[in-house]
């Protein structure tokens, strides 16, 4: 049996993969755009690679009726991030996150599949001032994106209601990692870490007065590798995230110490997001036995390390 993945060839798409794959799990790789990783090398054979999107309805069907048999079950990652490209085209944007989502449930309903875990966000819980719990925190989202996210959310549980579809939530925060460049992210990311990469003219307007749960990609996907893999859940929905929180400057200063070139940052006075400053996953380690694995000085480090070798093929094949 096989787990599809959507959007398998994206950040946390790819590191799912590999965790599962690495198991032994067959993994359906759907995409629009397939790359290679060098992390994936070793798991190659496990990987069935699918181009196509989650809006094309009839690529869907083709994909499903084709892979039906071996189907188990679904991890839903495609999303337009909360980004000036979001705001820019927030049609495009949102009906990505709710129709693509609604897409990929439908073709679980008409299929039969019957376990879904959808990628949300920690933008659900909107403006919080303490670290947004699961069980404590409303979902209320403060801008489009959250509100996105939060209704598919919604979506998928009704399906669970009506349909009999095992829906799980993971939710996780300010993921990054190897199988993207800094300047392949948002900017907040590239200003980051772009000291790393090389890059120039790393500005922030605002941030500097800022702390946010940064998470090393590799402890997201092993926390949504768990949630797929649980049984006898009684929560549906898991917040997967670092439980430090770590200030914009400081996170810069992490980033020029493993980097092997000088570079200059400008973040400014203020905060950029008005979101907690990381989530409370005490949920994920009671029920899931999840624990971040990463400090933010490893996981630093080790990114730092993968963009040295990687940087020039993937600019080359972007």
């Amino acid at each position: 049996m096989a787990v599809l993945i959507t959007g398998g060839y994206g950040l946390l798409g790819s590191w799912v993969a590999y965790y599962l794959a690495k198991d032994g799990k067959k993994v359906i790789m759907f995409d629009v755009a397939l790359r290679e990783f060098d992390y994936l090398e070793k798991v190659k054979s496990l990987l069935v690679p699918v181009r196509g999107s989650v809006l094309d309805w009839s690529g869907l069907l083709q994909t499903f009726k084709k892979f039906n048999s071996e189907i188990e079950g679904i991890i839903h990652t495609p999303a337009i991030m909360a980004t000036p490209g979001y705001w820019k085209n927030p049609y495009q944007s949102t009906t990505l996150n709710i129709t693509g989502t609604l897409n990929i449930l439908e073709m679980a309903r008409i299929f039969g599949i019957k376990k879904v875990v959808y990628i949300s966000s920690g933008a659900v819980y909107g403006e919080v001032k303490d670290k947004a719990s699961e069980i404590t925190h409303p979902v209320r989202p403060s801008d489009l994106y959250g509100a996105s996210k939060a209704s598919a959310e919604f979506i998928g549980f009704q399906y669970q209601n009506h349909y009999g579809i095992d829906f799980r939530v993971v939710r996780p925060y300010f993921f990054f990692g190897p199988g993207r460049l800094p300047s392949e992210l948002p900017p907040i990311f590239r200003t980051l870490f772009g000291c790393i990469e090389g890059l120039s003219n790393l500005e922030l307007e605002k941030g500097a007065d800022q702390s946010l749960g940064f998470t090393y990609v590799k402890d997201t996907a092993w926390g949504t590798v768990l949630v797929y893999r649980a049984k006898n859940l009684r929560y549906k929905t898991f917040n997967i995230a670092a439980e430090k929180a770590i200030n914009f400057v400081e996170l810069v200063e992490i980033s020029r110490k493993h980097s092997s070139s000088s570079c200059k940052v400008k973040i400014g006075p203020g905060k950029l997001f008005p979101r907690g400053e990381t989530l409370d996953i005490s949920l994920a380690k009671k029920e899931l036995g999840f624990e971040p694995k990463y400090t933010i000085e490893e996981a630093v480090a080790e990114y730092a390390n993968w963009i040295r070798k990687n940087k020039n093929y993937l600019r080359e094949n972007q």
